[in-house]
């Protein structure tokens, strides 16, 4: 895994974490390692557009129909059907409970909670 990686190796020239952290993100930039979370970003800037345009509430119910949606256009759903982790991604975990603290009013955090707390894992 090239981000896991990257961060090993800036941290192991004594960086301090948010340095390495930060390498490990820039190595999700390219194609190769990370275009599934470019997928899933556009995927939910994609639902986002379209609730905003359709004057749609983000909710359970809003959430579940876009869902569905993307599935009967015979289209997957990005994010879901990892092949190694079948749980929810430890990082994620950090970052929402980061973002339920600090940024609970946050319009994206928002959406995405909701689309966490609705989609099966």
């Amino acid at each position: 895994n090239a981000s896991a990686h990257t961060t090993r190796l800036v941290g192991s020239t004594l960086s301090d974490p948010y340095t390495s952290y930060v390498g490990g993100l820039n190595a999700l930039a390219g194609p190769l390692h990370g275009l599934a979370n470019q997928e899933v970003l556009k995927w939910i800037q994609d639902l986002s557009n379209k609730f905003e345009s359709e004057g749609k509430e983000v909710n359970a119910d809003t959430i579940k129909e876009y869902a569905w949606e993307t599935l009967n256009a015979k289209k997957v759903i990005p994010g879901f059907g990892h092949a190694v982790l079948r749980k929810t991604d430890p990082r994620y975990t950090c970052q929402r409970e980061f973002a339920l603290k600090h940024l609970p009013d946050d319009k994206l955090f928002k959406l995405v909670d909701t689309i966490y707390q609705v989609m099966p894992g």
